[in-house]
């Protein structure tokens, strides 16, 4: 495995979650924040997203992360025994949770603030079972080599949801009244959001038919022992990837709790703050490329080369690469924004912040491995206990002082604080050479630049001015990167040799 190889997967993986994620950003961000006009609806969307990703995570049972350990460690390079197992575990507990959810919707409903919406709880309950079942397939993809089949299927996903809502809420209420009124009294929909919804349901369920054949290929064999191991390995995940989605998905709904305001002011703000985070995508999307890239390279890599030399050569090039997207996402800000809604910019203000956080959110995806080879999983639950703690901490002192701000700043914090410690116990427990210095160095200078991109802001009301000085300021770093680095990008990125 090379540099440039991991570079083509996370190139190939990235386009498969890219190329969706970009889709369903034009539509359920750029289109979404145009047509509702209220940020509350905006909001209302973003908090039941941010709890079924949390769901979804529990339902899963990190059975990905478990197949690719334990396939690599049994030599299958797909289906097998270690797939069967998975698929079985993941079965049942997500068939458990999507039963709770199910019986249980109105008093879960109540408890979210919906007390007239409980078939929002049924409708995730089955769109979350439809995409759980698809993520071991997802899973056998990735180890199989199969890049294009995964990109299919994820596009496909994102393609109907695509459809059914330019569907639902312009195609048949422009040519065809009669139908959407036949549908609202038929279903009882009444509202444009719930169109939203049903949509992502029945792109789901279209999905996981197309994905059956795979499903079936399968022997349904289960054996005991092997459960029991993938499940001792897997809880700590569990607790790690739930932690990490509280991290990264939680700022809407604690805005719920510690905002002032009546519940229609306080979705509102949080309408705005999702949709300014939106704006963030371009690093969080290549964040989320590099981890899925990364995981099966790194475990693979593990059983050739016992120096991890690699991992610290790909921390630096990543750092580099996200510096970048981060410094050219706001630098040329005033043109990101035309993509939401007018009354969705003052969102603007949480961009820069949570950028940043996404570098450090990286990191901690390069410097967690450690803990994955070395099957002491534990400790990534506790690094992702201590930044659900900074999450709550945080947003409890400063979003009622700040606003959306506390949200941005309760990331950075928490996403810092993974990342070190992240890099701390694996020095301390399995030892491996990342370039700290340069890191280091790269992020301090990237906060920098985006202190005085924003002090460009507040002293220059001409967008053409401010995007001259920040293009200025991106000239210079890219300048001083192909100069004082030339050495690395010679032998790592261009050449390749690790």
């Amino acid at each position: 495995m090379t540099l440039k190889r991991l570079a083509g997967e996370t190139a190939i993986y990235g386009l498969s979650h890219i190329l969706p994620r970009i889709l369903n950003f034009l539509v359920m961000t750029v289109y979404l924040t145009y047509r509702f006009k209220n940020p509350s609806d905006f909001g209302i969307f973003s908090e039941l997203y941010a709890y079924a990703t949390i769901i979804l995570s529990l339902m899963v049972f990190r059975m990905d992360t478990a197949y690719f350990r334990f396939a690599t460690r049994e030599g299958e390079s797909g289906g097998g025994l270690v797939y069967e197992t998975t698929f079985a575990i993941m079965a049942v507990i997500s068939g458990l949770i999507t039963l709770v959810m199910l019986v249980a919707n109105q008093q879960i409903a109540n408890y979210l603030g919906y007390p007239q919406d409980a078939h929002y709880v049924s409708w995730f309950a089955w769109i979350l079972a439809l995409d759980a079942f698809t993520t071991l397939v997802y899973a056998r993809f990735r180890l199989e080599g199969r890049p294009i089949r995964f990109l299919m299927f994820r596009v496909a996903n994102v393609f109907f949801t695509i459809f059914f809502v330019l569907l639902f809420l312009e195609i048949l209420p422009r040519f065809f009244p009669g139908v959407i009124n036949s549908i609202s009294s038929l279903t009882g929909i009444n509202k444009e959001l719930d169109y939203v919804f049903v949509s992502n349901l029945l792109a789901s369920l279209l999905v996981f038919l197309a994905m059956v054949p795979e499903m079936m290929k399968m022997k349904f064999a289960f054996n005991k022992d092997l459960a029991y191991k993938i499940v001792q390995y897997s809880w700590p995940l569990v607790i790690i990837i739930v932690a990490g989605n509280i991290n990264q998905n939680i700022a809407v709904p604690l805005q719920q709790f510690f905002l002032d305001g009546t519940l229609e002011e306080k979705r509102a703000v949080s309408g705005i703050f999702s949709a300014g985070a939106k704006l963030a995508i371009l690093l969080n999307l290549f964040t989320t490329a590099f981890n899925y890239a990364a995981e099966p390279f790194f475990f693979n890599q593990a059983a050739k080369d016992k120096k991890y030399e690699i991992n610290g050569v790909i921390s630096k090039a990543f750092t580099l690469f996200s510096a970048f997207v981060i410094l050219g996402t706001y630098f040329y800000i005033d043109i990101v924004l035309l993509m939401i809604g007018q009354n969705y910019r003052g969102g603007v203000a949480v961009v820069p912040v949570l950028l940043l956080s996404y570098l450090f959110l990286g990191l901690y995806y390069n410097f967690s491995i450690w803990y994955k080879l070395a099957d002491k999983t534990i400790y990534g639950a506790y690094i992702a206990f201590g930044g659900v703690f900074i999450t709550l901490a945080v947003s409890w002192l400063l979003i009622p002082a700040t606003g959306m701000m506390g949200s941005a700043w309760a990331s950075l914090a928490c996403f810092l604080f993974m990342a070190i410690s992240g890099y701390k116990l694996g020095q301390k427990h399995f030892p491996i050479a990342y370039p700290v210095k340069d890191l280091i160095k790269y992020s301090l200078l990237t906060a920098f630049l985006l202190f005085l991109a924003w002090e460009v802001r507040q002293y220059f009301d001409n967008m053409w001015m401010r995007m001259a000085i920040n293009t200025a300021f991106l000239a210079s770093f890219i300048a001083y990167i192909l100069i004082f680095e030339r050495p690395f990008i010679r032998q790592y990125i261009r050449k390749s040799k690790v």
